[in-house]
């Protein structure tokens, strides 16, 4: 009678308890693994100029900063990159949040509004108001375009990877090391066609030796202007200046990119009659994917896990 009894719950617990055990391990990995998903999940996000942090829809935040990044008129594949480059992004400041790595300007969101420190955000009522007529048109192409990637980020290794993108690259883009001097195997520089279609793609400023050497000297010391304007200029694969001599003090490009407002670093100092002329080609940082270069590969027919794999060097896209 006791083995009948034995046997008994032995078949109750394989049949009805053990597949529930699985069902509850299983659930409990999923939910640790999907808690944020566009269907169900919400962040923390700071509206910077509202100098507030609410709970938002990820869904929702995810449309605005695609209609903040890019275009709408845009091709479609090209916005679907941006959607998971965008998503990727935001997944990884998620992981740092969860881990306490917050920025103090974040307030103790995860991310923020602010396009100088996180990604470009622009709510739906405002992108209404500025398409008008079009605005049902580029609002559904947009969220379809984040729909239709719903949970896809980028990895490598196994982790969620940096993101970055920029508007226009001067025909290949820049390496992290070259930029930002730590050597990111999937953020290398590779060929970036069409971008010399972008209207992005030059610009120039033009200023006296005077203006130069005041607007210089008011940003860093040690000036000597006998030394030169420009001097021993390092570039990298992609022609961005990684360093050069200003006055014989020797700074970084992306220094003296910032000192007179330039779209890039790909810059081409050349002095006449007593004006120092700077022909920047590109707009942004050049590292990762190149939003016109993304649109390019997009009316050539490449889909968008094509124009990411391009881009980003080595990486998978995986859904979670």
């Amino acid at each position: 009678m006791k083995k009948l009894i034995i046997v008994f719950l032995a078949v109750i617990f394989l049949v009805l308890l053990l597949p529930f055990a699985i069902i509850c391990i299983i659930g409990r990995g999923g939910e640790e693994q999907n808690s944020e998903t566009e269907q169900n999940g919400t962040v923390s996000v700071y509206i910077s100029d509202e100098e507030r942090a609410i709970d938002m829809d990820i869904s929702s935040y995810l449309k605005s900063v695609v209609a903040a990044e890019m275009p709408a008129d845009f091709e479609k594949e090209a916005l679907k990159a941006q959607a998971v480059a965008a998503r990727t992004y935001l997944y990884s400041h998620i992981a740092e949040a969860r881990k306490g790595n917050i920025a103090e300007n974040h307030n103790g969101a995860a991310v923020c509004t602010d396009s100088a420190h996180c990604q470009a955000y622009i709510p739906e009522r405002k992108c209404r108001e500025n398409w008008g007529d079009s605005a049902d048109e580029k609002w559904n192409k947009i969220s379809s375009a984040v729909d239709e990637t719903a949970g896809q980020i980028m990895t490598y290794n196994g982790e969620i990877i940096s993101a970055v993108f920029h508007s226009t690259s001067s025909g290949i883009t820049e390496a992290a090391v070259d930029v930002w001097g730590n050597d990111i195997p999937y953020l290398q520089s590779v060929s970036s066609e069409g971008d010399t279609q972008s209207p992005k793609y030059y610009s120039e400023l033009t200023v006296s030796e005077s203006e130069f050497k005041n607007t210089v000297d008011s940003k860093i010391s040690g000036t000597d202007w006998s030394k030169g304007i420009a001097e021993n200029i390092v570039r990298s694969n992609a022609g961005g200046i990684v360093s050069l001599d200003v006055g014989g003090v020797n700074i970084k490009g992306t220094q003296l990119r910032n000192i007179f407002s330039l779209r890039s670093s790909n810059i081409d100092i050349t002095q006449e009659n007593g004006n120092v002329k700077m022909s920047v080609k590109g707009f942004g940082h050049g590292v990762g994917m190149s939003q016109y270069g993304a649109n390019y590969m997009a009316e050539q027919g490449d889909d968008y896990r094509k124009i990411l794999q391009t881009y980003y060097t080595g990486v998978e896209i995986e859904t979670r």
